[in-house]
């Protein structure tokens, strides 16, 4: 049965594929690239506000042109066997595509040693989790498969809007399990300062998600060596943050063509989020007055509330991580 998806992540996929299609185009003076997909997902998936189909990020990075050589697709057992058919069946004579069974954790060292004999070759990582379940350990060893060559360009997943719920921050104590895994994420405890400093109160859950965001990006530039990242906040039919997707990159092209693509995107989520809520008021007004709409609602009717611009997005380079202050003598913070 297909998966059902919010328009958030169908215009994440977007992204994903005007990327794809640019970091392919850049590199096609080589004969090998490689995308490497680490929660790889169902092959069918659905919009919940429209029931249209949604290409998942496997048949994208399938389509662009000039190919990749090298795909690598990570699943949990069940889901990469469904997977593997599913694309046997749709590009049954398309070469270079393996499925890696398990978790991509332990996975990700046996695919990138298959690849060791290309390991030149321009490289993208798609970490598209659901929470936290990628470790420091996998982006590191992604982070220097090519040595001696700009890194493998990163897009992840980091899931704020999980963040306070999974570690029961307003609760009479925290998630230790939960933050078990954050930890395993960031490679660092440094996320709990920002947490307790959100139970606290001295951070607002705004705050508290931009230092998070910023932990990962400091992380990933100062620790892995990446020469650029920042990252895109997706919101819900609400308008509230639900997760950021970072993106890290040694490469000054790939700088470039991101940066140009999140300034898209900004103009673009706002004005999909309220074609959404449009839909969603149609919806529950047909099933409480038993009224169908003349016409579907599309995006060019909403015209009330302006879309900023296309623009180039300038995001600022991450600070150091945030530290929670120190109790002073009388008992003041």
């Amino acid at each position: 049965m297909p998966k059902l998806w919010g328009w958030w992540t169908r215009h994440k996929l977007q992204i994903l594929e005007r990327y794809l299609q640019a970091f392919v185009q850049a590199s096609s003076s080589v004969s090998e690239r490689i995308y490497l997909d680490l929660f790889a997902g169902w092959p069918e998936n659905v919009s919940r506000e429209t029931d249209e189909q949604i290409l998942g990020s496997v048949h994208r990075a399938l389509r662009v042109n000039p190919p990749f050589t090298r795909l690598c697709l990570f699943e949990v057992d069940r889901k990469a066997q469904r997977l593997a058919a599913a694309i046997t069946k749709a590009y049954p004579n398309r070469s270079g595509i393996k499925v890696y069974p398990g978790d991509c954790n332990l996975q990700v060292a046996r695919a990138l040693a298959d690849l060791k004999p290309v390991r030149w070759a321009p490289t993208f990582a798609f970490i598209d989790q659901f929470d936290s379940e990628v470790h420091w350990s996998t982006l590191e060893q992604i982070a220097s498969f090519r040595r001696g060559k700009t890194k493998a360009e990163l897009w992840i997943l980091f899931a704020t809007g999980q963040y306070p719920r999974g570690l029961n921050i307003h609760g009479t104590e925290m998630n230790a399990a939960y933050g078990k895994t954050l930890t395993k994420m960031i490679g660092t405890t440094q996320w709990a300062d920002i947490a307790e400093a959100r139970r606290r109160g001295l951070l607002s859950a705004p705050e508290a998600r931009e230092e998070w965001v910023n932990l990962m990006r400091w992380r990933l530039q100062h620790d892995l060596g990446y020469r650029a990242s920042y990252a895109f906040t997706m919101k819900n039919t609400n308008g509230n943050d639900i997760y950021d997707m970072i993106y890290a990159t040694d490469h000054p092209v790939g700088d470039k063509v991101m940066r140009h693509l999140y300034g898209k995107a900004l103009s673009e989520h706002e004005e999909m989020r309220r074609h959404a809520l449009a839909l969603r008021r149609d919806q529950r007004r047909e099933k409480s007055t038993g009224i169908i709409p003349l016409f579907p609602v599309t995006t060019d009717m909403l015209k009330d509330t302006p879309v900023e611009p296309e623009s180039i997005y300038d995001p600022d380079p991450p600070h150091a991580p945030y530290h929670l202050p120190k109790e002073s003598g009388d008992g003041s913070k």
